[in-house]
């Protein structure tokens, strides 16, 4: 098994996975690559810990997605990070179960394998070759050493493994494929009425009296639950924002400019040679002769490689391996490189674990320190946010005390010179703005501020905010008024009249289809049009998707019973399935076939896995903080 796990990453599933942007990072690899930040944990899985900067990264990376998918205006809701982190943890604490099994098994990732991974990334590409400005480019706005990159990139190749050697081992019965085909090859002749929107609401059913009887009948279904409206101040970081002069930036910039030192780093490639089990010594020197050989002649390194290597990851992009600030590779390695002063030059061969090395620099990139003038908006950035929080937390615990004995809110923000804003009605279930949050309307809700009149806590939200509250007025439940809800009164009787008047038709249809109408009576009594198609399969049918998905739902032998769905953009359906033909496995094309095999496989897969991860918890000793 674990054999097929390391060649597993050779699969195309795997390069298509290490091949992935080299940002999307929103379930997998924060922890590796942030530091430990302030702190207890949030959580540990195994004893090992998950820290605070691991989760909120993880949440700002989901955010990130988030917008990208669906834009700038994007219900500020679904950011929220109450919301979203209970999903980012779960899957940081994925991410290291699975890192702890591979490790387990001791799965691993060679240089070769680490070095095609990044190169292959479009992100680091220009006109369709690796990019070594576009690498230190993309890493450096992210915020990324290349040493943390490749360690990220090092467990992805693992995790890929992993999960290569758990799918794989899954397959298909020819009992289940056949049965599958059947069902596949199946042909089914489909009828449906067209019954539009429009046509089902009489002109009176909206009548300002209509729906006036409806409502009186229809009372205590308009019911406003109790609700309050509230005091409250939000202390937010943005309200402490401050402007700090140049020579605090420059003083921070000389606390921590080598922390910006840029290590030196060298691009290489290497011709990998390792001796077989059943290859003899003077085999594997003659090999080793037949490569310094072709090199010393100068021949191509790229040839050679692609021709020779036992590195099968780097072989097919002339041995690349990428960058290292020499500590990438094995000790062995990094002292060969180290001797390299000239791009092009090839060491003497390099003895290490995984075999014996030839490697060429391909350039060598100096180290530098990142001078003031391209940092100072990030160090000013960075203090004047360090300052607006720490004033933040300052007003929070001043404002604590405050509130504790006051009669009201005005007098403590007027001690910290912020205001009071009052919200809208609101009740224990719904609300807007700050009140969106169930903390907070339970924190309204309470009974010694509801109905004892104090202030609440001072609690923490999300985002670096503080709230406190005073209920101001309770608002008793009762029967809404009718011009409040005479919107929703309007839409329940449309609703009611289109279902009653779409059940007579279809009652109406199936009456006269058992009494033996034709379809096309039927049609012509009811003043529908019918749409046929005939001989429809599951993979070739032009029929709307809710028509199809009905039709193949539907028992065969009863062409009386009707099935009504939802007709976006006309109206509703009866559909009527009116015959059934078995399946002819031959009617199948290859392609289908094909299409119908991996279908089958790729689900039997995801099942395995998605199974193999649930044990690896139920297993693992977990502690969510």
């Amino acid at each position: 098994m674990l054999q097929s796990m390391r060649q597993g990453a050779q699969s195309t599933a795997a390069k298509i996975i290490i091949g992935l942007i080299v940002l999307s990072f929103a379930a997998f690899g924060l922890e590796t690559l942030l530091p430990g930040g302030s702190g207890s944990s949030v959580a540990e899985v195994n004893g090992e810990e998950i820290s605070p900067a691991a989760l909120q990264e993880a949440v700002t990376q989901q955010k990130r997605r988030l917008v990208s998918i669906l834009g700038e205006d994007i219900d500020p809701s679904l950011l929220d990070d109450d919301r979203l982190q209970p999903r980012a943890l779960e899957s940081l604490i994925q991410r290291i179960l699975l890192l702890q099994r591979a490790s387990a098994l001791s799965l691993v990732a060679s240089e070769s394998q680490i070095g095609e991974a990044i190169t292959s990334i479009e992100t680091f590409q220009l006109n369709g070759a690796f990019s070594v400005d576009a690498y230190k480019s993309v890493l450096a706005n992210a915020g990324y050493t290349p040493e943390r990159f490749r360690r990220a990139q090092a467990e992805d190749i693992v995790l890929t493994q992993l999960q290569t050697a758990i799918s794989e081992s899954e397959f298909t019965t020819s009992t289940e494929f056949a049965a599958a085909v059947d069902l596949l090859a199946e042909e089914r002749d489909v009828r449906y009425l067209v019954v539009p929107e429009t046509s089902l609401i009489a002109e009176d059913a909206l009548s300002d009296e209509a729906l006036q009887a409806y409502y009186r009948d229809n009372e205590a279904d308009f019911f406003y639950p109790e609700r309050v409206i509230a005091d409250y101040i939000l202390l937010d970081a943005a309200d402490f924002a401050i402007s700090v002069d140049e020579s605090t930036v420059l003083e921070q910039y000389e606390a921590v400019k080598d922390e910006y030192q840029v290590a030196e780093q060298a691009r290489v490639s290497h011709i990998l040679l390792t001796q077989g089990d059943d290859e003899t010594d003077a085999d594997f020197s003659g090999r080793l002769a037949m490569v310094s050989d072709r090199l010393s002649r100068g021949d191509d390194f790229a040839d050679v490689a692609a021709e020779l290597s036992d590195d099968l990851g780097s072989a097919g992009i002339g041995g690349e391996l990428g960058f290292t600030d020499g500590t990438a590779f094995p000790e062995e390695m990094e002292a060969a490189i180290g001797l390299l002063a000239t791009p092009g030059e090839v060491s003497e061969p390099v003895e290490t674990d995984a075999g014996t090395h030839f490697i060429r620099l391909e350039e060598r990139i100096a180290g530098n320190a990142v001078d003031y003038e391209s940092v100072k908006a990030e160090l000013r950035a960075s203090i004047e946010d360090a300052e607006a929080e720490r004033a933040l937390l300052v007003a929070a615990e001043e404002l604590k005390d405050l509130v504790f004995n006051a009669s009201d809110l005005a007098g403590p923000a007027a001690a910290i010179e912020v205001s009071v804003k009052t919200s809208e009605p609101f009740t224990l279930e719904e609300g807007v703005g700050p009140f969106a949050k169930q903390r907070v309307r339970d924190l309204a809700f309470a009974s010694d501020v509801k109905d004892a009149g104090n202030n609440s806590d001072v609690i923490e939200l999300s985002g670096q905010r503080f709230i406190v509250v005073r209920v101001n007025e309770v608002k008793p439940s009762q029967i809404a008024p009718f011009a409040d809800v005479e919107s929703q009164v309007r839409a329940e009787v449309a609703a009611a009249a289109e279902e009653e008047a779409l059940t007579a038709i279809v009652d109406q249809a199936e009456s006269m289809l058992m009494a033996g109408a034709s379809v096309e009576s039927v049609s012509k009594e009811l003043n529908l049009e019918w749409r046929v198609e005939l001989s429809a399969t599951r993979l070739a049918s032009q029929l709307p998707r809710p028509v199809r998905e009905a039709a193949f739902t539907m028992p065969a032998g009863d062409a009386a019973t009707l099935r009504t769905v939802t007709l976006p953009g006309e109206g509703y359906a009866i559909v009527q399935l009116a015959r059934v033909t078995p399946g002819e496995p031959s009617a199948i094309t290859q392609t289908e076939n094909q299409q119908l095999s991996n279908l089958r496989v790729n689900e039997q897969q995801q099942l395995s896995f998605d199974e193999f991860l649930v044990h690896q918890r139920d297993s693992a000793d977990i502690v969510i903080r």
